[in-house]
């Protein structure tokens, strides 16, 4: 996870990264969405995702952490759906520009 990664999963959770479960925890679920967001590219695909058994999701997420809980689990599906049109916005006009 880069650092425009970390500015914009703080700023989607506020103003600590230290809120609700702790630092740890956010990071860690900050970490898998930035992951799915990448691999799944749309918010259709990481819903179908979401509904998927673990070893379906694990072809298609290979560096899919084996540790969630279903909380960590949901929480990365959640920001990972957040993540991914700003993710592919700025990959699509890198393109465009020829970066």
């Amino acid at each position: 996870m880069n650092e425009q990664d970390i500015t914009f999963f703080e700023e989607l959770i506020g103003d600590s990264m230290d809120k609700g479960f702790g630092r740890e925890y956010n990071m860690f679920c900050c970490q898998q969405a930035a992951l799915f967001a990448e691999a799944l590219e749309t918010v259709e695909n990481i819903k179908k995702f979401k509904e998927m058994g673990f070893e379906q999701q694990k072809a298609l997420v290979p560096g899919m952490d084996d540790g969630h809980s279903g909380n960590t689990f949901g929480m990365s599906c959640a920001l990972a759906m957040a993540y991914a049109p700003v993710l592919h916005r700025d990959k699509t006009i890198n393109k465009i520009i020829n970066i």
